[in-house]
């Protein structure tokens, strides 16, 4: 398995140093970008035509430092953007004013801040690419490495799950029942953070886990509460389970004490999604200063 992983690694980095510089289409900018050293900067681009939207954020667990984005794409000037800082309660703070174009097998990200310094930065794809399970995954761009496919776990058996009930009604919703950090399935470094804010008066978001790599990172939009059920969509642009991207993965969920259960589909689906329970709301402030990994 090691051997593996290090090959991986050294394919995805070759692949990656050989993409184009210019006048590429959208698949060669779409999803989640980071600088390879020095303070941590990560970009996510959700692609549609020519809008561009996503996040910006640092130590993406620390959901104190995400920010929405918002922009246009052309193939010939690569994307224009803006990064709105936001105070805890959406309130906006400053903007950052920027463009990120492909050169030498990175995307470079320039512009100014809120206060006119300039933003300098070189950002690559994640050689690690995703997490690796026993399922097919597609990748992008277009020339990354394939993603290996783990034999799954022996054994197994036994009588099926019970059956879910809830531990209370159903809460009626409104924003603030939401915003905050959910906590997902997995454990450890793979564990699934949903991180949720405010920006006025509508709600965007993450979700990543591990949440320092980008390949593992989905923007979350289209936020819509109606009674006790909220809905939004997790954008998936150059990762995920199944041979087509990108996709959006629809969840509908609602909430009851501390606990958010969802049913999250891909858009070719007709049975039950991916069905989990997620645990929150954590407050934004409480994530201040968490560093995966460190």
């Amino acid at each position: 398995m090691a051997i593996r992983s290090i090959a991986l690694v050294a394919a995805a980095g070759a692949a990656f140093a050989a993409m184009p510089a210019a006048a590429e289409d959208a698949d060669w900018y779409r999803g989640g970008w980071r600088t390879d050293s020095g303070s941590p900067h990560v970009y996510q681009f959700v692609i549609k035509g020519t809008a561009v939207t996503g996040y910006y954020c640092t130590h993406c667990a620390d959901g104190t430092t995400l920010a929405p984005l918002e922009g246009t794409f052309d193939e010939a000037g690569g994307i224009s953007f803006t990064v709105r800082h936001l105070d805890l309660d959406g309130r906006l703070r400053s903007t950052d004013r920027l463009r990120a174009r492909l050169a030498d097998g990175k995307l470079m990200v320039s512009g100014v801040d809120g206060n006119g310094a300039r933003i300098e930065h070189a950002t690559i794809k994640d050689p690690r690419g995703p997490t690796p399970g026993p399922y097919v995954q597609s990748i992008l761009p277009p020339n990354a490495p394939p993603v290996p496919v783990l034999s799954p776990p022996r054994g197994g058996g036994g009588a099926p799950p019970a059956p879910y009930v809830a531990p209370a009604k159903w809460r009626q919703l409104s924003a603030a029942d939401v915003v905050g950090v959910w906590l997902g399935f997995g454990v450890g470094m793979e564990k699934q953070y949903f991180v949720i804010r405010q920006d006025g008066d509508r709600l965007f978001g993450l979700a990543c886990g591990r949440c320092d790599n980008p390949y593992t990172h989905g923007a979350l939009e289209n936020f819509r509460i109606a009674g006790d059920v909220i809905e939004f969509d997790i954008n998936h642009q150059d990762w995920g389970d199944g041979t087509v991207i990108p996709f959006s993965r629809h969840v509908r969920a609602q909430i009851t004490m501390n606990e958010l259960r969802m049913d999250a589909r891909r858009p070719d689906q007709t049975g039950p999604g991916i069905v989990a329970s997620l645990v929150g709301p954590i407050s934004l402030e409480a994530t201040k200063g968490n560093k995966v990994g460190e």
